[in-house]
Parts: C-alpha cells; sequence; structure tokens
C-alpha cells in the first residue's frame, strides 16, 4: 500500500511536466494573431461666412441631416443692403445713358429738329433771293448803302441759321459718336460690376451646405454677432470615412496601399468589416519609440496607416473603434 501511495506522489510531477509540454505544444501550433485597434475618422467642413453680421435665422440644429445647397442659417446686415440698392441704382442710371448712346433721338426728337432745319432753309432761300434783288437795285442806284446793308446782314444771319439747323439735324440723324458709345459701354460694364460685387457680398448672408452630411457641431445661435471667417457649424460627410492605425515599424512587414483587412466593430455589434490599406505615412518624431537600452538599439519610428471601407457602412461614425487583425 505504501508502495503504490509512492508511485502515486512520483507521478503527479511527470503528469504536470507533460501537460505543460502538451500546452506549450499546441500554443506553439497556434499562429498568434495580432491585434490593433484604430479610431474612425469622417471628413469635417467648416461653414464660415465671408462677411460679418448678426445671426437674424438658424435653420438647423446639431444632428440634423443636410444636403448640399440647403440654407443652414441667415445673418441680416442694413449696411449691405445699403450698398446693394445704390449699387442698383447706379447701374440702372449707366444703363439707360448707354441706351441713349445706341438708340440716338427719339422720332418726335427727329421730326422737330428735321422741321427746324427745313424752316431756317426755306427762311434763307427767301433772303437769298431779296439778296439778289437789292444787289441789282443797289448797283441801279434806287437804294441806298445802309439799306443794302441791312438786307446783307439778314442775309447772312439766315445762311448761319440754317448751316446751325443743318448740323443739329444730322448730328441727330447720325446718333451718338463712337466715342461716346463706347464710353456708355464702358460705365455701364463698370456699374454692373459694382452690382455683381455688391449682390456676391449679400448672397453671403445665407450660409449654405457645402456638401451632404450630418450636422456635428452648431457653434452660434440667432441674435449674436459674428466675424468674417468664424464658423458657425462643422459638417461631416458620413459616406467618407477611414480607420486610423498608428503601428510600429517592425509590425509593418506586408503592410502596403491597397492590402485588404478585417475589423471588428464592436459599436456596430462586432460587425466585420473588410478595409483596404489608402495610405501610409511616417508620424512625427515624437511618436518613435525608444529603446530602453542604448547598447545596439534603435529608435523604432511610428506610421500611420489609414484603412477605408471596401462599401459604406451603416452607421460607422466618428470616434468608434475598429480592431484590425495583421496577419
Amino acid at each position: 500500500m505504501k508502495k503504490n501511495k509512492s508511485i502515486i506522489i512520483l507521478s503527479v510531477p511527470v503528469i504536470i511536466a507533460v501537460i505543460a509540454i502538451i500546452v506549450l505544444i499546441a500554443n506553439a501550433s497556434t499562429p498568434e494573431e495580432n491585434f490593433i485597434t484604430g479610431i474612425v475618422e469622417t471628413t469635417d467642413v467648416d461653414v464660415a461666412s465671408k462677411i460679418p453680421g448678426r445671426i437674424d435665422t438658424i435653420f438647423v440644429s446639431e444632428g440634423d441631416m443636410v444636403k448640399k445647397g440647403q440654407v443652414l442659417a441667415r445673418l441680416e446686415s442694413k449696411e449691405l443692403d445699403a450698398k446693394l440698392e445704390q449699387a442698383r441704382g447706379m447701374m440702372n442710371a449707366a444703363k439707360s445713358k448707354m441706351d441713349m448712346a445706341h438708340n440716338g433721338a427719339r422720332p418726335e426728337e427727329k421730326e422737330a429738329v428735321e422741321k427746324l432745319y427745313f424752316q431756317s432753309k426755306h427762311q434763307f432761300e427767301l433772303a437769298e433771293k431779296t439778296w439778289t434783288r437789292i444787289q441789282s437795285l443797289y448797283n441801279d442806284k434806287v437804294i441806298s448803302t445802309q439799306e443794302k446793308d441791312q438786307v446783307e446782314f439778314q442775309y447772312k444771319a439766315a445762311k448761319e441759321q440754317m448751316d446751325a439747323a443743318k448740323a443739329k439735324y444730322e448730328m441727330v440723324i447720325k446718333g451718338a459718336r463712337y466715342e461716346e458709345i463706347n464710353g456708355a459701354d464702358a460705365l455701364f460694364y463698370q456699374a454692373q460690376s459694382g452690382f455683381n460685387e455688391a449682390m456676391a457680398y449679400h448672397q453671403e448672408l445665407e450660409l449654405i451646405a457645402p456638401i451632404t452630411g450630418e450636422v456635428s457641431k452648431k457653434i452660434t445661435d440667432a441674435g449674436e454677432i459674428i466675424a468674417s471667417g468664424y464658423p458657425l457649424f462643422t459638417i461631416s460627410d458620413l459616406n467618407d470615412n477611414w480607420v486610423v492605425l498608428q503601428i510600429r515599424e517592425d509590425q509593418m512587414a506586408g503592410i502596403q496601399k491597397g492590402k485588404k483587412f478585417t475589423g471588428i466593430v464592436p459599436a456596430l455589434g462586432n460587425l466585420k468589416v473588410d478595409f483596404y490599406v489608402s495610405y501610409i505615412s511616417s508620424m512625427a518624431d515624437f511618436a518613435s519609440w525608444k529603446p530602453t537600452h542604448q547598447k545596439g538599439e534603435f529608435d523604432i519610428k511610428t506610421f500611420e496607416v489609414r484603412l477605408r471601407p471596401q462599401t459604406n457602412i451603416d452607421g460607422l461614425r466618428a470616434g468608434m473603434t475598429v480592431n484590425i487583425t495583421l496577419k
């Protein structure tokens, strides 16, 4: 009995050793999977105004889905309203002058000038005949020199009036000169550019969504005064996301652009997602791994690796963690 008990006691260490060897062999035969955790990031776009002003109305809240081109908020600026109306008035005045230069006088004005010209022409013809008769009478010594001079003066005055009426008539018929038309055109285009500029600034009173996405941040409220360039909203593009990994260079073997990996998203019920490498870049020196013993060891660089899902994943949002298996 004592002999059997001794055998059992001696065999216990042997059994433990055998079990340990079996466990070691099993672990050695099973390839160890190398997991690394990354963070999901998305494209964020800040929406800011080019002009200062007071926020009149805000149409969206955080968490709202918006479409590209949708109005997010509206500002008020009485100064811009006044400048727009001023520019509009200057443009309309310049256009009237340009139209007048191109179209010339109205038909009624042309008719009136034509009548004045023919009237002065008839008066000149009468004065010319009278002057011819007076010259004959003066040569026959029938009238005095003073009477001849009076008729001659009337004749010359009638001719000058006719010439002036003719010049005005021809000017109205021909219209404005080429230089006057070009000048009127230039003034209109200048005024039009000023109006377009004022309109462009006035349109900035409405803040438009530049992309389709979710309003992730709303920084201000209605009634506040903002400066130019101050962001009011942040919109996240939920269809443009990626996973950021920080990998030591001694783990980079086999990682290259285009390579596919499988990741597990705990926030989506451990959903398995297929990713591919879209970006690889070394990080700054502060992210390097430093050796604990200087002799014979070197710093280990850290690389930023970005993985994009092969298809859009519903519910994948910025900040979620993804466990990636590096094989």
